[in-house]
């Protein structure tokens, strides 16, 4: 899946661009109930998110790469906390 999702990158075309856009939403509707409910920050995007989701799955599947992955997950995760200021 890795491999085809950076050829569908790379040629410059976004056959997903329909999903793109439903997964937005939906992460959206969880970043807001978050920061209504003062578990997550108010300032993240959820384009943002998505990248770095994106991201995390690409190093994912790669075998010798899972442990990264896993940082790289609990790095996001660390990112997206509340903090009381």
């Amino acid at each position: 899946m890795a491999d085809a999702l950076r050829l569908a990158i790379a040629s410059g075309a976004n056959p997903y661009a329909h999903s793109w856009d439903r997964l937005l939403a939906a992460l959206g509707e969880l970043l807001g109930a978050g920061a209504a409910a003062g578990t997550v920050r108010a300032d993240v995007a959820a384009a943002d998110v998505l990248a770095g989701l994106s991201g995390v799955s690409l190093v994912a599947g790669e075998p010798d790469q899972r442990a990264q992955a896993g940082r790289l997950l609990d790095l996001l995760m660390d990112g997206l906390r509340h903090r009381a200021d």
